[in-house]
């Protein structure tokens, strides 16, 4: 598919009538979820139910930290679109449509855990939180790392895990992009993968709006 026609085919996604950014219905978003097509060769995607995050369940020594950690995971507890991807990097997209006021809260709360958790981690050294610097995506974007050498199953035998999260906002949609990788960190590849979900929600709104 080429650009020119990857264009036209999203900015069918999203009428006119959108442009004073309305929720989104659920087949929009589930046309604005990046696909293997738009991954290209080496990566895959593939619908997904993944369970609601849990942030707040890190052993963190930071009360500012857990409370913005409450606040993220309560305020992404509701219906998403979703994918999991495999490639370079395991992760996923979920995308959720509300309000402004409803889209407002959700870039607040994951600004406030990039500012608040950053350099926290616990006692043990067993999980360190990190700001990360997601660039210019969307009209908004934030963006923080957990690394965490806890089990991931019972019994498992202590390993580190990098877990990154970038949040996007475009007009009526949030997007939220996790990267998983073991031992060394797969940032570069979390953020192409969030640059790739973040110029397919920007291509499909008309420019003009």
């Amino acid at each position: 598919m080429t650009a020119l026609t990857l264009a036209a085919s999203l900015a069918a996604v999203v009428p006119a009538s959108a442009a004073s950014d309305r929720p989104l219905s659920r087949t929009q978003l589930e046309k604005l979820l990046v696909t293997t097509e738009d991954l290209g060769k080496g990566w895959g995607a593939m619908a997904a139910d993944p369970k609601p995050f849990d942030l707040a369940g890190l052993d963190v020594d930071d009360a500012s930290c857990l409370s913005a950690a409450r606040a993220f995971d309560a305020v992404f507890d509701r219906t998403a679109q979703s994918v999991f991807i495999l490639g370079r990097v395991s992760g996923g997209e979920r995308l959720f449509t509300g309000d402004a006021a409803t889209l407002k809260k959700m870039t607040s709360a994951a600004e406030r855990v990039a500012a608040a958790c950053d350099g926290a981690g616990d006692r043990r050294n067993m999980v360190k939180i990190v700001k990360r610097a997601p660039g210019r995506l969307g009209q908004a974007a934030y963006a923080f790392e957990v690394q965490d050498w806890n089990p991931v199953y019972e019994g498992q035998d202590a390993k580190l895990y990098h877990f990154d999260y970038v949040v996007i906002r475009h007009r009526s949609a949030v997007a939220v992009v996790q990267g998983i990788s073991g031992r060394a960190s797969h940032w570069k590849d979390t953020l192409k993968l969030a640059g790739k979900a973040a110029a397919k929600l920007v291509s499909a709104y008309p420019r003009h709006a």
